[in-house]
């Protein structure tokens, strides 16, 4: 009987919960918010946790929780991909064997698309293979660091320190929320607006609208080597991103507006391959502060 079989399964679970120290809980595990309890050492993370295992959900969740830090879960590689869409993570651990897609397959599609943004996420792996040469396979799939299961809580805070560390260390690697923020300046934009997230949005939403056929000028001229086309579409490219504080962008923008004032376009291709990806990272950039 499915009801009679899920209700005991439930008490095995609070039973092993309670007897590794873990009391049973009900709240919606991808919707845990984490309660504070940082050492002040410590800086709070937002971890995104794919693992299929309902008890090992659990019991990171809640290691994690302890440490201060926020955690969203995902039950496979698929709805890891769907989150990092979403919103930005400071680290991924990923269960390696997942249904669907494992946590092989969901780690190449993020280091694949990281090439275009230029935004690199931590990744931790977690197996219970514990075999020879699983730590190596898992480095060379794209991912940074390896946890054995069953997962020891130590452990586990010794890998999320070792890719994302404490603050005061001169080798932290930069969370992504930040490196989006390099790519636009929220702060700063929002400021530009006088605070109206509404209004910023409008003019996301008209840049998204504008700037493919800016881009286009930009290829056509250089396709003509027609300078002053370039110069003109660069520069409104320039004035576009500059409301959004996206220097990056902006920069790139202005180099290939100096080409085209000058008129010496030796060096055009490998300007405009910047901008163009400037742009693409932008536009992902501005796509993740508009779901927030």
């Amino acid at each position: 009987m499915p009801g009679v079989t899920n209700f005991i399964d439930g008490i095995i679970q609070d039973a092993i919960m309670t007897t590794i120290g873990v009391p049973p809980q009900d709240e919606d595990l991808s919707q845990q918010i984490a309660r504070p309890s940082l050492d002040k050492s410590e800086r709070s993370l937002h971890i995104l946790l794919a693992e299929d295992d309902t008890v090992n959900q659990k019991m990171v969740v809640r290691m994690l929780q302890k440490r201060g830090h926020t955690v969203a879960v995902a039950k496979n590689g698929q709805e890891a991909l769907a989150a990092l869409e979403k919103e930005a993570f400071d680290i991924v651990l990923m269960d390696v064997q997942m249904p669907e897609m494992d946590g092989f397959e969901a780690t190449a599609v993020i280091r694949e698309k990281e090439k275009t943004t230029g935004v690199h996420i931590p990744i931790a792996a977690m197996t219970a293979h514990a075999m020879k040469g699983d730590r190596e396979r898992c480095l060379e799939a794209g991912m940074d660091n390896y946890v054995s299961k069953p997962i020891k809580a130590q452990e586990l805070f010794d890998a999320i320190e070792s890719l994302v560390g404490a603050p005061a260390k001169a080798t932290t690697e930069k969370s992504a929320a930040q490196q989006a923020d390099e790519i636009f300046d929220q702060t700063a934009a929002l400021d530009r607006v006088d605070g109206d997230a509404e209004l910023l949005m409008e003019l996301v939403e008209a840049f998204f609208k504008e700037y493919p056929e800016l881009l286009s000028q930009v290829r056509t001229s250089i396709a003509q080597g027609d300078s002053q086309t370039l110069m003109r579409a660069a520069h409104t490219i320039k004035g576009s991103v500059g409301i959004f504080v996206a220097k990056p962008a902006f920069e790139a923008a202005f180099k290939l507006e100096m080409i085209g004032r000058n008129g010496d376009l030796a060096q055009v291709e490998e300007a405009y391959a910047v901008l163009e990806k400037e742009l693409e990272r932008l536009k992902m950039a501005l796509e993740a502060f508009g779901k927030k």
